[in-house]
C-alpha cells in the first residue's frame, strides 16, 4: 500500500517527520511525496533548496519525492491541490494523507461535498461583492447554512487544504482513499513553542534572524544557504512599477481589480516589499494571493493548467521509491533528467529554471549558481 503526501517541507521539521511516521505506523509500506520546488504556495520562495529538503524527507521517512514546479506550486489552493494530487495518483498511490486540525474523516469528506456544491452559488458571489475574500465568504456561508461544526473546518488552514486534496482526488479517481492525521504541537503560522514541534513559519523567522532553530529539525540539520525574498526587493519593485496591464492579467490569480491597484501603485513608488504588500491589500484580497501574483509576475512565469503537467522530475528516491516508479502507469511521465522532461513540457521547465535562478539570487550567493540540468538526483538505499 502506498500513501501520497502533498508537501512543501519549507523546511522539513519534526512535525513533518511525525506525519510520515504516523503514515508508516498505519501500515503503508511506501510513501510518495509531491513537493513544491523553489516557489511555495503562500507566495514565497522556499527558504531551503529543494534537493536538501528532498534529502531530509528521505531521511525522515519518505521513499520518493517528485517536484511540483511553478506556476502550480505558487497557485491558489485549488490549482495547487489538483496538480499535486494528479502527480500522486499518477505515481499509483492508494491514499492521500495530510496533516489536519481534525482527523474526522467523514466530517472532511462531507465538507468536501459542501465545498464542491457551493463553488458557483449566487450567495457566495453576493458575499464576495461585499468585499469578503473567497475563503471568508465560504466560511460565512457554511456557518450560516450548515453550522459551526462545519464552518470550523473551513476556518482551519490545513483542513481547508485537505478539502481541496479530497476534491481533486475524487475528480480524478474514485479509488483513492484519504487519511487525515491530527496535527500536534504548535498551530499553523503560530509563534508558540510547544515541545520540539513548532510551525514552519517560526523556524523560517529564526533561520533568517540567526536564532537557534536546529532543535526543531530532525538531526539538527543546518540550512546553509537560506533564501530571503527581501534580497530581491529592488528587482520586484522595479518590475511592479514598470509592468504592463496586459502582462499583469496573464497571471491567473490577478483580477482586473488587483491590476488596477498595481497600476495605481506605480505613482507612489513603494520602497519596500512590506510597503508594496500593504498598499495592495484590501478587504477582498488575501495577502497570500497578492504575494502569489507578485512572485508570478516578478519571475516572469508562464501560466499552465494541471492538464499540461504531463511530465515531472524526481528529486530523490530510495529502493522503495524505485518500486513505486516501476509500478506507476498514469498519464504523467516521471524522469530524473530535466532535459528529457523539457522535450515534453518546455514551458514548465522554463518556469523551473526561472524560479531556480531567482531563488539563488535571494541567497548569500557565496557559492556559484548550479543550473538545474547539472544538479544530481539523490538516491539512497
Amino acid at each position: 500500500m502506498t500513501a501520497g503526501v502533498v508537501c512543501e517541507f519549507d523546511p522539513f521539521h519534526n512535525g513533518h517527520k511525525y506525519l510520515l511516521e504516523k503514515i508508516r505506523q498505519s501500515g503503508y509500506s511506501h510513501i510518495a511525496c509531491v513537493m513544491s520546488g523553489d516557489f511555495v504556495q503562500r507566495g514565497g520562495i522556499a527558504i531551503d533548496d529543494k534537493f536538501s529538503r528532498a534529502l531530509s524527507a528521505l531521511k525522515g521517512g519518505a521513499d520518493i519525492i517528485a517536484e511540483l514546479p511553478p506556476p502550480f506550486s505558487c497557485s491558489c489552493s485549488e490549482v495547487f491541490a489538483m496538480s499535486a494530487v494528479r502527480l500522486l495518483i499518477s505515481l499509483g498511490v492508494d491514499t492521500i494523507a495530510f496533516g489536519s486540525e481534525t482527523d474526522d474523516k467523514e466530517l472532511l469528506l462531507r465538507c468536501a461535498e459542501i465545498s464542491k456544491a457551493i463553488e458557483n452559488k449566487s450567495d457566495i458571489k453576493a458575499l464576495l461583492s461585499k468585499g469578503l475574500s473567497y475563503p471568508r465568504a465560504v466560511y460565512e456561508y457554511v456557518k450560516d447554512k450548515y453550522g459551526q461544526e462545519y464552518s470550523k473546518v473551513f476556518e482551519s488552514p490545513n483542513a481547508t487544504l485537505g478539502i481541496e486534496y479530497i476534491k481533486a482526488a475524487k475528480s480524478i479517481s474514485d479509488k483513492v482513499d484519504i487519511m487525515p492525521v491530527l496535527r500536534t504541537g504548535a498551530e499553523h503560522n503560530s509563534n508558540e513553542i510547544k515541545g520540539d514541534i513548532v510551525s514552519a513559519s517560526l523556524i523560517r523567522q529564526r533561520v533568517l534572524s540567526g536564532e537557534d532553530y536546529q532543535k526543531f529539525i530532525p538531526g539538527g540539520s543546518i540550512i546553509t544557504h537560506p533564501a530571503d525574498i527581501n534580497k530581491m526587493t529592488e528587482h520586484i519593485l522595479f518590475k511592479m512599477c514598470t509592468i504592463s496591464r496586459e502582462e499583469m492579467l496573464r497571471c491567473p490569480d490577478c483580477s482586473e481589480a488587483l491590476a488596477d491597484r498595481i497600476t495605481a501603485l506605480k505613482k507612489k513608488g513603494p520602497r519596500s516589499l512590506d510597503e508594496l504588500f500593504t498598499s495592495l491589500k484590501c478587504k477582498g484580497l488575501t495577502l497570500a494571493r497578492i504575494r502569489r501574483v507578485i512572485l508570478f509576475l516578478s519571475a516572469g512565469l508562464e501560466n499552465a493548467s494541471a492538464d499540461e503537467l504531463t511530465a515531472a522530475r524526481i528529486l530523490a528516491f530510495n529502493s522503495r521509491g524505485r518500486e513505486i516508479l516501476s509500478g506507476c502507469g498514469g498519464d504523467v511521465t516521471f524522469d530524473t533528467s530535466l532535459a528529457r522532461i523539457e522535450r515534453k513540457v518546455p514551458k514548465i521547465v522554463q518556469n523551473i529554471n526561472r524560479a531556480s535562478y531567482l531563488r539563488y539570487l535571494c541567497t548569500d550567493k557565496s557559492v556559484n549558481y548550479q543550473n538545474e540540468y547539472t544538479k544530481r538526483i539523490l538516491m539512497t538505499e
